[in-house]
């Protein structure tokens, strides 16, 4: 698709024709690691649309629910099992994974 704004073209009074651009709908949300689409998310026409429904609506109930992908979100779960055993250490945990696994090591203790 085309990053261009949609246009409509509207004839005024006196066969004058007017062009109206609308805006661009918000994008999908991203995870934050691997950058993939987030499902269950929602995105519309406008930030307004998706900020008035319930917070409910707007995420999923889970662990990292609206931020990570359920691919990367299993990942660091069996990361932070990993570390609370004592399998794995913080240290071998990537730079980019590592304040998710810390966050995630809490809610599976």
């Amino acid at each position: 698709m085309s990053d261009r704004k949609k246009v409509k073209y509207r004839r005024a009074c006196g066969g004058k024709v007017s062009v109206l651009k609308g805006r661009k709908k918000t994008s999908k949300q991203t995870c934050a690691l691997c950058d993939g689409i987030l499902h269950g998310v929602p995105h519309g026409k406008n930030k307004t649309g998706v900020r008035k429904l319930a917070k409910s609506e707007r995420r999923p109930d889970v662990v990292f629910g609206g931020v990570l992908c359920t691919r990367c979100r299993k990942s660091i779960i069996v990361e932070a099992v990993k570390g609370n055993t004592g399998v794995k250490t913080i240290e071998d945990v990537g730079l980019k994974q590592k304040p998710y696994v810390l966050q995630a090591e809490k809610v599976v203790a």
